[in-house]
C-alpha cells in the first residue's frame, strides 16, 4: 500500500518523461497559441464592424462546434492507435492507421457538411433569442460557408493528429504557423475588401479560412507524400479494413459523442445567457470571455496531447509503469501552468475584455470580466480533465470523458445556467457559475477512472496478441505472460513483437530475443472471466 501511495510522487519526479511531456507539449503551445490568435483576430476584426457582428461571430462559433463532433470521431482514434503503433515498432500498422483514417475522414465529413449547410440558418435563429436579424444574416451565411468546407478542416486536423500521436509535434506546428498566417491575411482582405477584393464583412472571415485550410492541406499531403515525416504516404491498395475502423470508431465515436454533448449543452448555455437581462451583450461577452480564456486553455490542450502521444507508445510497448508515470508528470506539468495562467485571468479581468471591446460597453465589460474571474479561478481543476482525458485516449479508454462530460454539462452546467442565471437572480454570473460546477463535476469523474487503472484493460484488449491469444487465457496465465514475457521483452529499444499462429515472438535487429506458444488447451474466457484487477498495474 505504501509503494503504490508513494509511486505518483516518483513518476511526477522522473525527469526525462518530464523532459519528454515539455519537448511534445511545447509545439502544440505554440501551434494552439497561433490558431488563438487567429481567432483572437476575427473577433477582434469583427469588432471593428461593431458589437452586432462580435455577437454574430461568438454564437457561429458555438454551432461551428459541431464540427468538433467529426473531427473527434477522426483524431482521437487516430493519435491514440498511431501512438500505439508507433511505441510497438510497428510500421506497416501505422501505415494502414494513417490510410484508414483518411479514407474515415473523407466519409464522415461529407455527411457533416450537409447536415450543417441545413441547420446553419435555423441554429442561428434560435440563439439569437428574438434579437436583430442582422445577427442571424451575417452568422448563418458564416456557418454555410464553413460548413460547406468541412472535409479541408477534418483531413488536416486528421493527419495532425497522426503525426502527434506518432510523437511529432514540430511538423503541425510550420503547418499550423503557414496555416494560420495565411488565415489572417485571407481573412482581413475578404472582410474588409482592399483593392480588388470584395468587402464581405463577417461571412468573408469564413472564406478566408477555407482558403487557409485548403493550403495547410495541400502542405501536410505534400510532407507525407515525399516521405520526410514520420507518418507516410500509405503504400498499397486503399482497402477498407473493417477491424482498424472499428477500432478508429471505438475511440473515436465516444470522442465525438463527448464533442457533441458539450456543444448541444452549449447551445443551452448561450441561449440561457441572452435570456438574461444582458441579452445579446451577455453574448458577446461570452464570446470575449472564451476567446481571451483560450489562452488559458492551451497549455492543457498541449499537454493533453504530449500524454496521448506518451501514455499510448508506452501502452504500445505494453510499458504500464511508463504510462503510468507519464500521465502523473503531465498532470503534474499541466497544474503549475494552467494554475498561473488562471490567476492571470482571474487578476486582470477588466483590461483583458476592454482590449476586445473597443466601445467599452459597460454591460460587456462587467460580463465578461465576472466570466474570466469565475473562470480563472476553475483552471487548474479543468488541468485535471484535459490531461487525464487525453493520457485514458492515449490507452484507447475515452469512455470516462464521455460520461463525465455528459453529467457535468447536462445534469449540472444546463439546469443551473437557467436556475441561477436564465430565471435566476444572479444573472450571467449564474451562468459562469453553472460552468465553473460543471468543470468541477467532469474532472472528478476522469480522475477517479484514472486511478482505477482500468484503462490498461482496454488498451491491451485492443492488441492483435489478445485477439489471438490472450482472450483465452485464465488472468494469471495472462499475468505471466505480460509480466514475465512481454514486458520485459518490449522494454528493449528496438525489439517488435511478432504474433502467429502458434503464439508470440520478440525479435531485435533480426535475431529473436524471445518467444511465447500459446497453451493448446486454453479455453475461451467468458466476460465474467475477465480480470478484476488492472493488469500491468
Amino acid at each position: 500500500m505504501l509503494a503504490r501511495a508513494v509511486m505518483p510522487f516518483a513518476n511526477v519526479l522522473h525527469a526525462p518523461t518530464l523532459r519528454a511531456v515539455v519537448r511534445l507539449a511545447l509545439p502544440v503551445v505554440l501551434a494552439n497559441l497561433l490558431q488563438t490568435l487567429v481567432n483572437v483576430v476575427d473577433v477582434f476584426m469583427a469588432g471593428r464592424l461593431g458589437p452586432l457582428s462580435v455577437a454574430a461571430v461568438g454564437m457561429a462559433t458555438s454551432v461551428r462546434l459541431l464540427i468538433l463532433v467529426v473531427v473527434m470521431a477522426v483524431t482521437a482514434g487516430a493519435m491514440s492507435l498511431a501512438a500505439q503503433a508507433k511505441g510497438a515498432r510497428d510500421p506497416l500498422a501505422l501505415q494502414d492507421v494513417t490510410r484508414q483514417t483518411l479514407l474515415l475522414s473523407l466519409v464522415l465529413a461529407l455527411a457533416v457538411s450537409a447536415i450543417g449547410v441545413a441547420v446553419a440558418r435555423p441554429m442561428m435563429t434560435f440563439l439569437n433569442g428574438g434579437g436583430p436579424t442582422e445577427v442571424v444574416d451575417a452568422g448563418s451565411a458564416y456557418l454555410t460557408i464553413l460548413f460547406a468546407g468541412t472535409v479541408l478542416l477534418v483531413a488536416q486536423m486528421a493527419l495532425t493528429s497522426l503525426m502527434q500521436g506518432a510523437g511529432d509535434t514540430v511538423t503541425p506546428l510550420w503547418l499550423a504557423g503557414a496555416t494560420n498566417a495565411a488565415n489572417v491575411l485571407f481573412n482581413w482582405l475578404f472582410m474588409f475588401g482592399p483593392g480588388p477584393f470584395p468587402a464581405l464583412g463577417v461571412p468573408g472571415a469564413a472564406v478566408g479560412t477555407l482558403l487557409a485550410r485548403a493550403l495547410g492541406l495541400t502542405l501536410a499531403l505534400l510532407v507525407i507524400g515525399a516521405g520526410a515525416n514520420v507518418i507516410r504516404w500509405p503504400a498499397g491498395r486503399w482497402r477498407w479494413n473493417g477491424t482498424r475502423i472499428r477500432d478508429l470508431l471505438a475511440i473515436g465515436v465516444p470522442s465525438g459523442l463527448q464533442a457533441l454533448a458539450y456543444v448541444a449543452a452549449g447551445f443551452l448555455v448561450v441561449r440561457a445567457v441572452t435570456a438574461t437581462e444582458s441579452g445579446s451583450y451577455g453574448a458577446a461577452a461570452m464570446a470575449i470571455g472564451l476567446q481571451v480564456e483560450s489562452f488559458a486553455f492551451m497549455p492543457g490542450v498541449a499537454i493533453s496531447v504530449a500524454a496521448t502521444s506518451l501514455v499510448g507508445q508506452a501502452l504500445g510497448a505494453w510499458q504500464p509503469r511508463q504510462a503510468w508515470r507519464s500521465g502523473h508528470a503531465a498532470l503534474a506539468t499541466a497544474l503549475g501552468l494552467m494554475g498561473a495562467v488562471g490567476l492571470t485571468l482571474f487578476l486582470f479581468a477588466e483590461p483583458l475584455v476592454r482590449l476586445f471591446d473597443p466601445s467599452a460597453h459597460p454591460i460587456v465589460i462587467a460580463d465578461g470580466a465576472a466570466y474570466l474571474r469565475i473562470n480563472g479561478a476553475v483552471q487548474p481543476i479543468l488541468a485535471v480533465f484535459m490531461v487525464l482525458n487525453g493520457a485514458l485516449r492515449g490507452a484507447g479508454d475515452v469512455r470516462a470523458g464521455l460520461l463525465g462530460t455528459v453529467v457535468g454539462r447536462w445534469a449540472v452546467v444546463v439546469p443551473l445556467a437557467w436556475l441561477l442565471g436564465a430565471w435566476g437572480p444572479w444573472g450571467t454570473s449564474g451562468v459562469w457559475w453553472a460552468l465553473f460546477l460543471g468543470i468541477v463535476v467532469q474532472s472528478s469523474w476522469v480522475a477517479l477512472r484514472w486511478r482505477r487503472g482500468r484503462w490498461l484493460d482496454v488498451a491491451l484488449r485492443r492488441s492483435d496478441v489478445w485477439r489471438r491469444h490472450l482472450h483465452r487465457l485464465d488472468a494469471e496465465a495472462r499475468r505471466a505472460f505480460l509480466d514475465g514475457v512481454r514486458t520485459p521483452a518490449m522494454a528493449q529499444d528496438g525489439t517488435r513483437e511478432v504474433v502467429t499462429g502458434e503464439g508470440v515472438r520478440y525479435e531485435r535487429d533480426g535475431e529473436v530475443v524471445a518467444r511465447w506458444t500459446a497453451p493448446e488447451n486454453a479455453a475461451p474466457e467468458s466476460a465474467e472471466g475477465a480480470p478484476r484487477t488492472p493488469v500491468g498495474a
